[in-house]
């Protein structure tokens, strides 16, 4: 009988760990949208959001990463649109590499509060083949800058 609660217990607080730790880091992006392109490299586009290193700046953060091989050619273009307006647009692109971010910021309107949306382009090129992966993502709510 006591092996079956402390078992129990054991499960229930594990279960919980996953839970907590997730709801105790709300200043981490949420990452949605993420596709495989080459060779295990993740494309991810998060959520655009207040900046954590940029003070009343809106970003998005397009990565590349994971990649078991480095890159031979990479591309990355992330459009930041608020409510269907382009806003910001950002591009990068070289050899070589592990791993890559392109950043699309853009400074609003102190005290105007917004709803955006993201999109991001990734090509690797790679054995003489081009792979490619588009993503789109949005803001969770309205993103406020306080003035």
């Amino acid at each position: 009988m006591r092996r079956h609660i402390l078992i129990g217990a054991i499960a229930a607080a594990c279960l919980a760990v996953p839970f907590q730790a997730h709801a105790m880091s709300p200043a981490a992006p949420v990452l949605q949208s993420s596709a495989v392109v080459w060779d295990k490299c993740e494309a991810a586009l998060d959520s655009p959001h207040e900046s954590h290193t940029n003070p009343d700046v809106i970003n998005v953060h397009a990565d590349l990463k994971g990649c078991k091989q480095k890159m031979p050619e990479y591309s990355i273009s992330v459009t930041l649109y608020k409510e269907g307006t382009q806003v910001a647009h950002d591009s990068g692109s070289g050899k070589n590499k592990f791993k890559a971010r392109v950043v699309a910021n853009w400074p609003p309107p102190k005290g105007e509060c917004h709803s955006y949306s993201a999109k991001a382009t990734f090509t690797i090129k790679a054995e003489g083949k081009t792979h490619t992966a588009t993503l789109e993502n949005q803001s969770q709510g309205k993103i406020c800058i306080k003035k």
